[in-house]
């Protein structure tokens, strides 16, 4: 028994604080096997006296790249120094304020894109063909006839156009040549690739019967996909985004699909998530994914592991595996 003002025979170890924003999910106890998770309440006030009181005690925050940190929780953790993102995208994080405070940040690239494309060729396909309204055609009892539904387009031969032809631009191009679409791409600058680059976005939906888009997020690309672009891609044109919902204007591209100006459109992104299913109502020309592109189970435990060897690094005083900044 320790007398009062005894020191202990040895130091006790205390695994390292993090949080996650939203939350870990189904990961919560492989991290939590490494690492002391800070709760964070989801009622306003009960999160700010949590902060209050143990804010100062995070090192390191896993978060979800699109998402981030909110302002007021970050400016909470004094001495917070890695942000750990799920996924390709760091969008979301405030990449100055990292900076300015010397906070790290970390992404996972090049696991999920294949995945990524994969939904984008679904959306294509299921937009060419109109597999959704079939699909909707049938359950509401409509299939009356072998003449109920209007034959659609093939999809051999038609034209791709890809905006951004980083990894998932070019899982996409590799997709849409194996149905033999003629590819061509757009960028910010060109590239050694083996399909055609078109510098003008204009240019590239005039030439589209599909318009992919697989760009990065940045507030250079918000609302590029406007209704300059949407009426060049014209009435039997396809918009694919796998992007991100910022880089369309939402409110052009419905009025477009309202008014025929475009043909259909395949999303897995939005402007606000989630989108409000209202918005969306009585639209038989679009397929509508709930932003589940790169969410694959294999890339999901991929990237978990990513984040968990970045924290590892991190806390070991090695170098990073995927750093940002």
């Amino acid at each position: 028994m320790l007398c009062a003002g005894a020191r202990l025979p040895y130091a006790v170890a205390m695994n390292p604080t993090i949080i996650a924003y939203p939350g870990l999910g189904a990961f919560e106890a492989l991290f939590g096997a490494r690492y002391d998770i800070l709760k964070l309440p989801q009622d306003a006030e009960a999160r700010a006296q949590v902060l209050h009181d143990d804010g100062a005690r995070v090192q390191a925050a896993v978060v979800i790249g699109s998402i981030g940190l909110p302002a007021p929780i970050l400016s909470a953790l004094p001495n917070l120094k890695l942000i750990a993102a799920f996924g390709v995208g760091y969008d979301g994080v405030d990449l100055e304020t990292a900076r300015a405070r010397g906070i790290a940040v970390t992404n996972c690239p090049n696991i999920n894109h294949e995945d990524v494309a994969d939904v984008a060729m679904g959306l294509i396909i299921s937009c060419a063909r109109r597999i959704a309204e079939g699909d909707r055609l049938v359950r509401a009892g409509g299939w009356t006839s072998p003449v109920a539904f209007p034959p659609p387009r093939r999809l051999r031969g038609r034209k791709l156009g890809i905006v951004g032809l980083g990894a998932i631009g070019d899982a996409i191009g590799q997709r849409g040549e194996a149905f033999g679409m003629d590819i061509a791409w757009t960028g910010p600058r060109p590239k050694d690739a083996k399909w055609r680059y078109e510098a003008d976005l204009h240019a590239l939906a005039t030439w589209a019967d599909v318009l992919a888009l697989a760009l990065r997020p940045d507030p250079g690309t918000e609302k590029m996909i406007d209704a300059r672009v949407l009426e060049a891609l014209g009435p039997e044109g396809i918009l694919v985004n796998v992007s991100r919902g910022s880089v369309v204007d939402e409110d052009a591209l419905i009025a477009a699909l309202k008014s025929g100006t475009l043909g259909a459109a395949g999303l897995d992104v939005f402007e606000t998530e989630p989108t409000p299913a209202a918005r969306w109502a009585d639209f038989p020309n679009t397929t509508l994914t709930p932003h589940f592109g790169g969410g694959t189970r294999d890339s999901i435990m991929e990237s978990a592991q990513l984040v968990l060897e970045n924290l590892r690094r991190h806390f070991a005083g090695e170098e990073l595996a995927t750093r940002v900044v």
